[in-house]
């Protein structure tokens, strides 16, 4: 059953990565230009969804101690339908506006949180390669979304269409999944975590890890892999653009960084099982910020060689190391819930992209920003390198509610 799990979840990931922020970077010239929006509110689109997917990071934890996974994915795939119906409706920058939230939204019911828990606990001893494995499915997404919508627009001409197709897919693989998490009790929170009781993390609540700066850092690095990732999905593809490259090559480059990033979750995941995700995580910051420099560089086959390699090798690493970091650091006694703290505070990622949008509109330049977050990330590298594991906590207390509370 654990392995069906992972195939829905799965399917699931591949999805929201292919629908949401991969693809809403390609749509954009096509929207700003047929409805006449500005920059700064194409990208103000990227934060809401960035913004919502992390603000209501505490609510798919709290609906899961209450009512267990299933509902959780359903109350997700009636908001990622509602978004995707309401961007490919949309006459304004209202629509757009609410169709981005709702996205955000889905994303965070749907998306890392429960899947991380559910995979956590249904994959003991092999827990690594399976999350590198869930990451792997997410990153050949982010692949296949923007050359599906390429696709789909050469043959029709209409971007509303891809927006429809996305509506019926959230229809079918979030009711798939739903009904997986149904039937078993693992998701549902009621699997015995006699595996999280004998680690040495165990012992540490919500509220206790917290008050270390370990915590706090492991977030700030999470943040800072996730706003450039988020930012060059926003403008990497008009940036490319605007210095003579084709669509078709620019798709294909971003699309070839995604398949690293393919790659590269699964290779991260094996890792995990061998090595300190620690030093996994400075490579996928390091690695981040070279390619957001690599952008800036004469556009010619290396620098795009360059930034996919880079991006993708960072951005596969990144959501694997910090996923990992977290739970071996602090173990998986509360780990629903920091997880979700640590989504929460990263929403703060979402700024890039509406301060790229606005920067672009000033000074007509996606340069500043693409640097300065390389310069974000170079620090934050810097950070993890300095830091070390915290002193386990030998107190244990029973995760759920109580947990939660502890949180908030």
């Amino acid at each position: 059953m654990r392995y069906v799990l992972q195939a829905a979840f799965s399917a699931l990931y591949f999805l929201l990565m292919a629908a949401t922020f991969n693809s809403l970077g390609q749509v954009l010239p096509f929207i700003v230009a047929d409805l006449h929006f500005s920059w700064a509110q194409a990208g103000m689109g990227f934060t809401l969804l960035g913004t919502a997917c992390g603000a209501a990071s505490l609510l798919p934890a709290a609906t899961i101690r209450r009512w267990g996974v299933a509902v959780t994915l359903v109350l997700g795939a009636v908001q990622l339908i509602a978004g995707f119906t309401a961007l490919a409706m949309m006459q304004g920058v209202g629509a757009y506006v609410v169709g981005t939230f709702l996205l955000g939204m889905g994303f965070c019911f749907c998306g890392t949180i429960p899947a991380v828990h559910v995979i956590g606990h249904a994959f003991e001893r092999r827990r690594a390669t399976a999350i590198g494995l869930y990451f792997t499915a997410g990153n050949l997404g982010a692949v296949f979304g923007p050359l599906l919508f390429y696709g789909v627009h050469t043959a029709t001409g209409d971007w509303r269409l891809y927006w429809l197709l996305c509506a019926g897919a959230a229809l079918v693989v979030g009711g798939f999944a739903a009904l997986v998490s149904r039937r078993d009790e693992v998701l549902r929170g009621r699997a015995a975590l006699s595996d999280e009781e004998a680690s040495p993390a165990a012992g540490w609540t919500v509220r206790r890890a917290m008050t270390t700066w370990q915590f706090w850092m492991v977030v700030a690095a999470y943040t800072g892999c996730l706003l450039i990732n988020t930012t060059i999905h926003s403008f990497a593809y008009q940036h490319l653009l605007e210095r003579a490259v084709s669509p078709g090559m620019a798709t294909m480059v971003i699309s070839a960084a995604a398949m690293v990033a393919a790659g590269a979750a699964a290779l991260a995941g094996l890792a995990g099982q061998r090595f300190d995700p620690r030093q996994l995580t400075i490579v996928a910051l390091v690695t981040l910020a070279l390619s957001s420099a690599a952008l800036v560089l004469p556009t010619n086959w290396a620098s795009l060689t360059l930034f996919a390699l880079c991006f993708g090798v960072g951005l596969g690493a990144s959501t694997v190391s910090t996923t990992l970091l977290l739970r071996e650091w602090f173990g998986g006694l509360a780990s629903l819930e920091l997880y979700s703290v640590m989504t929460v505070v990263s929403t703060a990622a979402a700024l890039g992209p509406s301060v790229g949008g606005r920067l672009y509109d000033t000074i007509g330049s996606f340069a500043p920003s693409l640097l300065g977050q390389a310069g974000v990330a170079a620090v934050l590298a810097m950070g993890v390198a300095m830091m070390r594991q915290p002193g386990a906590r030998p107190e244990a207390v029973g995760a759920g509610v109580g947990a939660i509370e502890e949180a908030t």
